[in-house]
């Protein structure tokens, strides 16, 4: 579905969803280890993520990055228009951290007025899962990482119109990222359990969760490519540092 236009990319099948759908993340031209790791469309109700990756798919040629992305972490959720995956499961709540909870967790409703989101009015129920990685879309994404070991990940979800910085990203990176978007950066999110951020962070890789706005395509393009199109060439202030270990 992805492949064909985007030449130089090469698609990877790094699993299948619950619903049999091929996980497909797509690698730079040249071998070697990759400087970074973009992911989308983890929550399904979040399509506008995978259309603007795809865009950053088409305007930043393979050869011109060593950058790996995965446009659409749920496509079982994309194409049912939800949240969760095919078992009703949030998969930003299924993650083997620390923080994960058995109880169920309580959203927003797509679409919901800014003035309106205050806790009472959290009405969209999800299951965090039998246990950690308990879906098969979580599983894959943690053998991804496993495999290609990126030194940093933005997770882009939408709508809150910031940067969420974990532990460890390097300071030109926000700056970056801040800045050709004019977003705010915030150290926490409260509310998160067994979120795929916690789980990296424990894992001592960086990551960014880049929340973009509702809208239309155009304008996302317009106001956030410029900054994730820098940061995939290795543009001055988007370098990322060496990965601490551990």
């Amino acid at each position: 579905m992805l492949g064909s236009a985007l030449e130089g990319w090469q698609p990877l099948e790094y699993g299948r969803s619950l619903e049999g759908l091929s996980l497909r993340a797509f690698l730079p031209g040249e071998e070697g280890p990759v400087g970074g790791l973009v992911t989308a469309a983890c929550h399904g109700e979040e399509a506008l993520t995978a259309l603007l990756v795809r865009r950053l798919l088409e305007q930043v040629p393979a050869r011109a990055t060593t950058w790996a992305v995965v446009p659409v972490v749920n496509p079982d959720g994309l194409l049912a228009g939800t949240r969760q995956n095919a078992r009703g499961v949030d998969l930003n709540r299924n993650f083997p951290a620390s923080s994960w909870r058995p109880e169920p967790s309580f959203t927003y409703p797509p679409g919901i007025d800014p003035g309106r989101r205050e806790p009472p009015n959290r009405t969209n129920r999800s299951s965090p899962g039998r246990q950690p990685a308990s879906e098969p879309e979580t599983r894959a994404l943690l053998e991804l990482i496993e495999r290609l070991r990126p030194p940093l990940v933005i997770d882009m979800h939408s709508p809150l119109e910031l940067l969420l910085v974990r532990r460890g990203v390097p300071d030109g990176v926000t700056e970056l990222l801040s800045g050709a978007a004019a977003l705010p950066v915030v150290p926490e999110l409260p509310g998160c359990p067994g979120a795929f951020d916690d789980w990296l962070e424990e894992s001592g890789i960086p990551a960014v969760v880049y929340e973009i706005e509702d809208g239309g395509l155009a304008a996302a393009c317009a106001r956030h490519l410029p900054g994730l199109k820098a940061l995939l060439r290795g543009e001055p202030s988007g370098r990322p540092a060496d990965r601490r270990p551990g």
